[in-house]
């Protein structure tokens, strides 16, 4: 190891002795740093707050219970674990049962009765327990992965972590199983670590071991960056809940995702690692400053700060490298017409509409009475496209270039069968961006939007439909 090497490795030890003391120290009690640390306990307590947990199939508390134990009665898949494990050791996870009654792991090695029972021994014997004290077994249903993760993941779950501070969500990162690190999602063993923006729930930047900072999952071209986490808001709700419910007030609260149960708690720590903050490629201290004196008196204001505080990377990130502003599906627009008229009104950015549509009420207050009436003109049901083309044909022969206006006159199959539009030249601000396009005239009257900005419109955005 060179001394630079060295030099990093105990500026990183003395960082975090530092904020041990500083942090864990002041805000973690000896009764939540036990609860943290006991996984049992742990479910013992979300239970009572009925706050949603990985299920339990049974415990392990001794040698006279290990040597009794029928591994017959477990399902083919499940988890085993030590109730005060540290790291992810000894944990491990079995996919099937074959016909010789082994268990398969995500490598697809087996394992025996004998050697659970030995795997079982070393985690009653404290070998991957803090101090090494005497543990008990923890056996749990196994997680079924939420389909947003299938492409992402090899075999096993990614887990989730959150820490919360004054009933705060300040960071986020996911861990994501990979083939080298058996299916485990544990950044020891080769997971990929990638962070989360705390306002979107989306993915930001990602680390892989000794390869640093990645920008695609290993062996794909899957960007790290823009995976949605799903039950994004209900995630950070459970986080600060299980703050409240231990008194654990600095805490890294980690999840799995179920398909069908969405996010459960699978445990806490109470003394979070270094690896969040290289993921995010920001540290924790600032943010913990800037927290803790808040009063934070219920979980909406809690979840509302953690946002405005700590979120907008995502969004910062990809308008910086593409240069275009990011809008949701549902915006505050303005319209600009005739004699100087402006108009605020409510849109729904549609990327599956072709152009833009507004209803004839808000073209009236533009000042394009006159093209509204001939509106009115053609709109009569349209049985088929032959009558519809025939129809557009013969009004833009008569009109066209004749109102200053009027820029077409189309033909239109949408969810409302044929319609024959007009087409007007307006102004339209979106954000801080205005910027000329064209839309059809349609009576929206009935719909819940006046406005539909099309795909054709929104060249100058990257849309978000999380927003």
């Amino acid at each position: 190891m060179g001394i630079l090497s060295l030099y990093h490795n105990r500026k990183r030890v003395l960082g975090m002795n530092q904020r041990n003391l500083s942090i864990i120290r002041k805000y973690n009690k000896a009764r939540s740093k036990q609860i943290a640390d006991d996984k049992i306990l742990t479910k013992k307590i979300l239970a009572k707050f009925n706050i949603p947990t990985t299920k339990m199939i049974t415990v392990i508390n001794d040698y006279k219970e290990l040597i009794n134990f029928d591994w017959d009665s477990l399902p083919k898949s499940f988890v085993i674990k030590p109730v005060k494990g540290l790291e992810g050791g000894g944990i491990e996870i079995f996919y099937n049962r074959n016909e010789k009654g082994e268990w398969i792991k995500s490598d697809k090695s087996k394992m025996t009765k004998n050697d659970l029972f030995n795997l079982s021994n070393d985690i009653l014997n404290g070998k991957f327990s803090l101090m090494h004290e005497p543990d008990r077994i923890l056996i749990e249903e196994r997680i079924k992965n939420h389909k947003s993760f299938k492409f992402y993941t090899h075999k096993g779950v990614p887990d989730i972590r959150v820490i919360v501070f004054n009933n705060v969500p300040l960071m986020s990162y996911i861990r994501i199983p990979t083939k080298e690190s058996q299916g485990k999602a544990n950044l020891a063993l080769g997971a990929i670590g990638a962070g989360i923006d705390i306002a979107s729930g989306v993915t930001t930047s990602g680390i892989l071991g000794k390869a640093g900072n990645i920008e695609f999952i290993p062996g794909t071209k899957i960007r790290i960056q823009g995976l949605k986490i799903p039950y994004w808001n209900r995630v950070l709700e459970y986080a600060i809940k299980v703050q409240q419910a231990t008194q654990l007030n600095y805490a890294a609260v980690d999840f799995l995702i179920d398909r069908e149960l969405g996010p459960l708690v699978v445990e806490l720590n109470a003394r979070p690692g270094l690896s969040i903050q290289l993921a995010n490629q920001d540290g924790l201290r600032w943010r913990i400053r800037k927290t803790e004196d808040l009063l934070v008196k219920s979980i909406d204001k809690g979840i509302r700060l953690g946002k405005d505080l700590f979120g907008g990377e995502i969004e910062e990130s990809l308008e910086n490298i593409s240069g275009k502003d990011i809008i949701g599906i549902y915006e505050n627009v303005t319209l600009f017409g005739k004699d100087n008229a402006e108009i605020p009104c409510k849109a729904k950015i549609d990327t599956g509409a072709d152009s833009t549509s507004i209803d004839i009420s808000l073209a009236e207050d533009l000042g394009l009475k006159e093209i509204v009436l001939l509106f009115h003109e053609f709109s009569k049901e349209i049985t088929s496209k032959k009558e519809g083309l025939a129809i557009a044909a013969k009004y833009t022969e008569k009109y066209l270039g004749k109102i200053p206006e009027l820029h077409d006159i189309q033909l239109v199959q949408s969810s409302h069968g044929f319609s024959v539009r007009p087409y007007v030249r307006i102004n339209l601000k979106i954000q801080d961006t205005t910027f000329e396009t064209f839309a059809s005239i349609f009576d929206r009257s009935k719909l819940t939007y006046p406005v539909i900005v099309g795909r054709k419109s929104l060249a100058r955005f990257l849309i978000d439909p999380t927003k």
